[in-house]
């Protein structure tokens, strides 16, 4: 699958590009005295969707940062930072990312341990809340340019007395993408989502019945390993551990808009106190 034009665009961003590199090795573009280096590109390949052609990917990100430091060193020859509309623009944009660092540090500060207790209690709360909007699902699924592999890894899954036990060692050994098949088998996903757009694993997954033998597919260039252990409908109270890690985000979340609601309200008190603000 091709990376969208749009994304290419969006993950130049983050790509720092005016640091020198210390070695011809370290950057893959340069435009006069600006480089993309070999890391920043590296960072954000890896932020991209695993069904991604990551060939394709890499060549559109070069060519959008090219067309864009181009553009980028044209308008600072042309001196527009000097016209009015840009220079107010620029302003506001100054604003925007000032205070987005100032909120990022009041984030830090209300980031902590979250505890057992803490998401225990979230979770005794908020038990109805949670409850399953749509099917989820706990799948055991790997991917591999080899149907050998799989077969092999659909063999030894048969004759272990703990599937469980060793299916982790399966993924290590046989799986590409390790990293991200491990946290997609550890867990119940919506079954909407758990694949993304790949509609052919999708249909696969719906027609699949909990505790059939594995299937082994080829889509595209690689085969997949597909078996679901178990399918909750809409409507069922997870329990916890299927869930802990989005009890652990929505504690963050909760403490974060804590800190910032009493941050801007010891700044209004600060600033009522100097009568820095009228309201007429």
């Amino acid at each position: 699958m091709k990376i969208w034009p749009g994304t290419a665009t969006l993950l130049l961003i983050s790509i720092a590009c005016c640091q020198r590199p210390t070695s011809s090795d370290e950057f893959v573009a340069r435009v006069g005295d600006a480089y993309l280096l070999q890391p920043d590109l590296e960072a954000s390949l890896a932020n991209l969707a695993s069904d991604v052609d990551t060939t394709e990917a890499r060549r559109q990100i070069i060519e959008q940062w090219i067309n864009s430091e181009l553009l980028y060193q044209e308008a600072l020859r042309l001196r527009l930072s000097n016209r009015e509309d840009v220079r107010r623009r620029m302003d506001e944009s100054a604003r925007a990312v000032l205070i987005e660092g100032l909120i990022s540090e009041y984030h830090k500060k209300s980031d902590h341990e979250i505890t057992p207790v803490d998401v225990a209690t979230y979770y005794e709360n908020n038990k109805e809340q949670l409850r399953f909007r749509e099917p989820f699902v706990h799948v055991r699924y790997l991917r591999s340019p080899s149907q050998d592999s799989l077969e092999l890894a659909r063999q030894l899954l048969l004759q272990a007395a703990n599937p469980d036990s060793i299916f982790l060692s399966l993924i290590e050994r046989f799986s590409s993408s390790a990293k991200e098949v491990l946290k997609m088998t550890q867990n119940y996903h919506p079954e909407s989502r758990i694949f993304g757009n790949q509609t052919a694993l999708s249909e696969i997954l719906r027609n699949t019945s909990p505790g059939q033998q594995a299937q082994i597919v080829r889509i595209d260039s690689l085969y997949h390993f597909l078996q679901v252990i178990d399918r909750s409908p809409a409507g069922t109270i997870p329990e916890l551990p299927w869930i802990e890690g989005f009890v652990r985000e929505q504690l963050m979340i909760g403490f974060r808009k804590q800190n910032y609601v009493r941050s801007i309200q010891s700044l209004r008190v600060e600033a009522d106190f100097r009568e820095d603000i009228e309201i007429r």
